[in-house]
């Protein structure tokens, strides 16, 4: 399950409206080119047998804005639309397969274009979970909150932490607003001569996550 949260941080979280501050960059960045490598600890030791891969990639503009972003994998079968509204933006995601459309989320944005707040839909139509967004001054994410309605009708609550460089570095679990589990992750980085973080290696309980990123600059 933590592995899972780890890769919702690492490929769940494009906000837009971002700027290299946002991400916690230093520098004229132009790309960032990113592995993320989850290694599953065996019964609770730090064995690195069983690991999977993902990559992504982000483009800056010379201004220093997000261009663009890729990552992997890739579902042909998902669609977006994303139409104007009162408080911002509300974009919808949908999977069109066997002839079938499925409403999968609804992503809301404020007037900057910044997300705020996600609702994720099961295949019933019902709300799976809803997340809020927050935010610092430099539009940098900090803590996100997910609430999800069990079946036993008891909220739980997910609160994500992220560091000053945007790393998520901490994990709270309530129950019915009550704190059942909580961790914080051990995180060590290497940087460049810029000061911006080239790869940063997550230990925690359940698994040892390396994540490299290449990093070019204008």
């Amino acid at each position: 399950m933590k592995n899972i949260v780890l890769v919702v941080m690492f490929f769940g979280l494009n906000l837009n409206a971002q700027s290299l501050e946002s991400f916690g960059l230093k520098g004229k960045v132009k790309s960032i080119q990113e592995e993320l490598k989850m290694c599953s600890h065996n019964y609770g030791k730090a064995q690195t047998k069983d690991c999977s891969s993902l990559t992504s990639e982000k483009q800056f503009t010379k201004e220093g804005y997000l261009l663009e972003f890729k990552n992997s994998p890739n579902h042909d079968s998902v669609t977006r639309k994303k139409e104007k509204n009162s408080t911002g933006w509300l974009e919808t995601v949908y999977n069109n397969e066997d002839s079938k459309i499925i409403k999968l989320a609804e992503f809301y944005y404020d007037k900057k274009d910044l997300m705020y707040k996600t609702i994720s839909y099961d295949e019933s139509g019902e709300i799976f979970n809803t997340t809020e967004y927050f935010h610092n001054d430099a539009m940098m994410l900090i803590r996100l909150e997910r609430n999800t309605l069990n079946d036993d009708g008891v909220t739980e609550k997910a609160v994500n932490f992220f560091d000053q460089y945007g790393t998520f570095c901490g994990l709270e679990f309530y129950l019915d607003n009550k704190l059942n589990e909580k961790y914080e992750f051990d995180i060590q980085y290497q940087f460049d001569e810029i000061g911006n973080w080239v790869q940063s290696i997550v230990t925690t309980e359940f698994s040892t996550n390396i994540h490299n990123r290449t990093i070019t600059y204008y």
